[in-house]
């Protein structure tokens, strides 16, 4: 019946015919009923008619039937009774009531199919405007579907990609570690041997050749330089780089980095303006890529600014329940532009070509800046106006998560070298009048042949015997049989990298005492210290800090004097070594305990009253010390005592108070003891 009505609904007619359906149907069913008289009320023939025109055509062409229908009706009727005439209008009471009735009854027919119709209608509308939003809706989801397959063509594409540029990344790192690598063996060669050249010319008097091996190192140093910075870069792609965080003074930091640098900002007329913020206090970070950040930014302040200002503020804050330490370096230089700011992180880039003409350098200082902040947790931020200055802002956490890697992988992976079978001291450049068995033997183990070379002349020179070893495992032999006073000892080695070499050293009660210098490109000294080594000169070695290091292991270190007052232990050396005494100094009980435990002195005056490790603890534990329970202590002391703390000095040689006893009564105190040990016979 829907359907029908749907049908009905859906036709447009003219208006002629539209009318004209009511008169033809009408008349038709009067034709029925003429024809076929029917025992039937005529209202029930109409009806129907008037139904189906309301809804087929509308309201007004179902008023029409209803009113012709009426008529045709009341004819029926009139007939029915047999009036004939005047008298044909009469009808019964009934009849009149039924007519009545039927007009009635065909209007409200009329009315509703009219909403019938209207409702059949707006629905057909609506059902239309549902097929065609469900058409795009499907046209939708098709083309989203193929959306969808391309996009995941595109993300297969995309992973494809990036394992493409990691996999090409990963064997770029690689290939920039191991080049590094071999291009800075032989750097590190090159400044060696030109620095013994330098020697050697001096002592010849050819200052023309000096300043030209001046020149070859200069260039030599600073082509190692830009390797370093590569290799660095790489190894922070690669995730390789490590950190290694130690405790130190904010304050102190800043004004150790500024007088470094202080030097290199005044070459343009600049002045270096330190401002130090309140409650700076200390800080818990990798101090080595710290001050390389600061270092730069400064550098890069300097190179860009004459005659103006150069501005250190460091601050300390707090922020989302973090401690951060910031650094701002402001100059008054040349400024950047915001374009040029886009592109000062880049590798290999400044903030134009001009800039590169006219300063020089490589772009790669503020870019290993950048990632060596972000590896310690923070970040830097710059602000420039051109022509007024530049303000670089180095923020990091005040407390480093430490993220150290395992040294030995990379070291092994960098490894390379044949290497040599350990040799002699070459007795030629043994001091004269000393006999090799009077030498403190010094064990050099190092992969490569112009490395122990050129350790072995400088060691030499200044007075040891050396022994060399090619790799790992010569070396920890050698290190077993020999019983070195120290061992230089560098981490990429064949099959056994250094780590392991001193970690192996370190476990063996044999070698364990023997002190282990790290010599290499990768000798951290966090890790170095972390492992049991007693410092970390990294290549090209400086041979002015090498020198230095290995002091603390001569023989000749007669007496150690441990004060914490530097003037008294001034005065005391002044008085000892004009006796003929070779002096070493510490400055706490820690300090003297370590010298010990390297090179044991003939003598030891000591204080009480020190920081880190006073008098009382430092001689407990001298005692203790294997090899120590003999070494003569003299107790040098400006305190009154206790019963107390006389019974815990039970242990000391001798004991003086200071200010009573005359310094030339400590000298002959100490040639006392020295003499009554069974050592080598005191100078004269």
């Amino acid at each position: 019946m829907h359907k029908f009505l749907r049908l009905l609904s859906r036709q447009d007619l003219s208006p002629p015919a539209r009318y004209g359906l009511p008169i033809l149907l009408v008349a038709l069913a009067t034709l029925v009923r003429l024809v076929a008289p029917l025992d039937v009320a005529p209202f029930l023939l109409y009806m129907p008619v008037i139904l189906f025109v309301a809804v087929a055509v509308g309201p007004g062409p179902g008023f029409l039937g209803t009113a012709l229908s009426t008529l045709f009706a009341a004819g029926f009727f009139a007939r029915s009774n047999g009036a004939i005439g005047a008298t044909a209008s009469v009808f019964t009471m009934g009849q009149a009531v039924a007519l009545l009735q039927y007009v009635v009854v065909g209007f409200i027919m009329v009315t509703v199919s009219a909403s019938l119709r209207r409702a059949i209608i707006e629905n057909e509308a609506t059902l239309r405007r549902l097929d065609e939003a469900n058409r795009t809706l499907v046209e939708s989801r098709a083309s989203l579907l193929a959306a969808k397959a391309e996009a995941e063509v595109a993300r297969r594409d995309a992973e494809a990609a990036k394992e493409a540029a990691e996999g090409a990344n990963r064997a770029k790192s690689a290939f920039l570690a191991n080049m590094s690598h071999e291009l800075r063996t032989p750097l590190s060669a090159v400044i060696g041997y030109s620095e013994m050249l330098e020697e050697q010319a001096e002592d010849m008097g050819e200052a023309g050749m000096l300043a030209d091996l001046g020149k070859v190192k200069s260039n030599a140093r600073h082509l190692l330089s830009l390797i370093n910075d590569v290799l660095d870069l790489s190894k922070i792609e690669a995730a390789k780089m490590e950190s290694y965080g130690e405790d130190f003074d904010v304050a102190d930091f800043a004004r150790d980095a500024a007088a470094t640098v202080d030097s290199l900002v005044r070459r343009k007329g600049n002045r270096l303006v330190l401002d130090l913020g309140d409650g700076l206090g200390p800080m818990h970070s990798d101090v080595v890529k710290l001050r390389q950040c600061l270092f730069n930014l400064l550098s890069n302040a300097a190179k860009f600014t004459e005659n103006g200002t150069i501005t250190v503020r460091v601050r300390r804050e707090a922020s989302g329940g973090v401690d951060w330490v910031s650094f701002a370096v402001e100059d008054t230089g040349i400024g950047m532009a915001p374009e040029q700011i886009a592109r000062l992180f880049q590798r290999f880039a400044q903030a134009d070509d001009s800039t590169t003409r006219r300063f020089g350098g490589t772009g790669l200082g503020l870019a290993l800046s950048r990632a060596f902040s972000q590896l310690l947790g923070g970040d830097i931020a710059v602000d420039s106006i051109p022509g007024q200055g530049t303000t670089f802002t180095l923020r990091v956490p005040a407390v480093l998560q430490e993220t150290v890697q395992d040294a030995s992988e990379d070291a092994n992976a960098d490894a390379s070298g044949d290497g040599e079978d350990g040799a002699l001291a070459d007795p030629t450049l043994r001091p004269p009048g000393v006999a090799a068995a009077d030498l403190r033997l010094v064990l050099v183990v190092d992969d490569e042949a112009s490395q122990r070379e050129l350790l072995s002349r400088f060691l030499q020179r200044q007075g040891f015997a050396v022994r060399t070893a090619a790799d790992g495992r010569s070396g920890l032999d050698l290190a077993r049989a020999l019983k070195p006073h120290v061992i230089l000892l560098d981490v990429m080695l064949p099959e056994i990298d250094g780590w392991s070499v001193l970690q192996a050293l370190k476990e063996d009660p044999a070698t364990a005492l023997i002190p282990v210098v790290m010599v290499s490109f990768v000798a951290e000294a966090g890790l170095s210290a972390a492992l049991g080594a007693v410092d970390a000169v990294p290549k090209p070695v400086d041979w002015v800090k090498l020198r230095t290091v290995m002091d603390q292991f001569r023989d000749g270190g007669d007496v150690l004097i441990v004060d914490d007052d530097a003037d008294a232990r001034g005065r005391l050396r002044s008085v000892l070594e004009a006796s003929g005494w070779s002096v070493q100094e510490a400055g706490d009980g820690a300090e003297a305990l370590r010298h010990v435990l390297h090179t044991p002195p003939h003598v030891i005056l000591l204080d009480l009253t020190m920081p880190v490790m006073d008098g009382f603890t430092f001689l407990h534990r001298l005692r203790e010390t294997p090899g120590c329970a003999d070494l003569p202590v003299i107790v040098l002391s400006a305190r009154d005592m206790s019963p107390t703390e006389r019974s815990r000095l039970a242990e000391a040689d001798g004991v003086l108070r200071k200010g009573e006893a005359s310094l030339r009564e400590v000298a002959a105190e100490v040639r006392r003891l020295d003499d009554r040990q069974a050592g080598p016979v005191a100078p004269v």
